[in-house]
């Protein structure tokens, strides 16, 4: 009978003490176990883009029909990023329809992507509302990427990039555009005398926040 006692306590002695072990391990690796459970929650950052992988990111139209920014290449672009929340974006709509009038002819494409919207229909509702005569496509979550592959920072709205009939960005403005400015801009780039690379613009002017 004392022998079956003993064995039961050595036994329970050995289970406590196995117990306590791993205890101690898992108190003497808090580090560890936190740089695990981080490593496991923190995405993997997305590589850079290059400025022709930008020109190559496809997105949908208004019809669902996807487009790249490299299906106008040979015209000048005017590529503006926008949301129908954003006031300056509204604003400067109105400009943006008329150049595209006045120059398509002479090779401008405007290029409107919307951005942060949920709901194409809202986006299609307000560009007929506008009277948009420009392609909308809608963006997705490689906008930013996009615009940093183009040389910017997409750090609000509106945002528009200028590039040139050989795909190069010439220009990157934060911010509502001026229309004499613009205006400028464009002719300047229809003619072939705006040097390339770009060079960011005059400070923002009305520009909505986004992060």
């Amino acid at each position: 009978m004392k022998s079956v006692q003993t064995t039961g306590l050595v036994v329970a002695i050995l289970i406590a003490a196995a117990a306590a072990g791993f205890g101690v391990y898992q108190w003497m690796q808090p580090n560890r176990n936190a740089q695990l459970a981080q490593e496991q929650a923190t995405p993997e950052q997305a590589p850079a883009m290059t400025p022709q992988q930008a020109m190559s990111v496809s997105m949908n139209d208004l019809d669902g029909a996807p487009h790249t920014l490299a299906d106008w290449h040979g015209k000048v672009m005017l590529v503006n990023f926008w949301a129908t929340w954003c006031p300056p974006c509204r604003e400067e709509i109105p400009l943006l329809v008329k150049l595209q009038a006045k120059y398509a002819a002479r090779g401008l494409q405007i290029v409107g992507i919307a951005t942060d919207e949920t709901s194409e229909d809202s986006v299609r509702t307000f560009t007929r509302r506008m009277l948009v005569n420009y392609p909308i496509l809608m963006g997705n979550e490689q906008v930013e990427q996009m615009v940093a592959g183009l040389g910017g920072d997409l750090i609000g709205l509106p945002y528009t990039v200028l590039v040139n009939r050989q795909g190069q960005v010439i220009r990157l403005h934060p911010g509502q555009l001026h229309p004499g400015e613009t205006e400028k801009w464009i002719s300047e780039a229809l003619d072939g005398t705006t040097p390339a690379p770009a060079a960011a613009s005059t400070p923002p002017r009305n520009q909505t926040v986004t992060k």
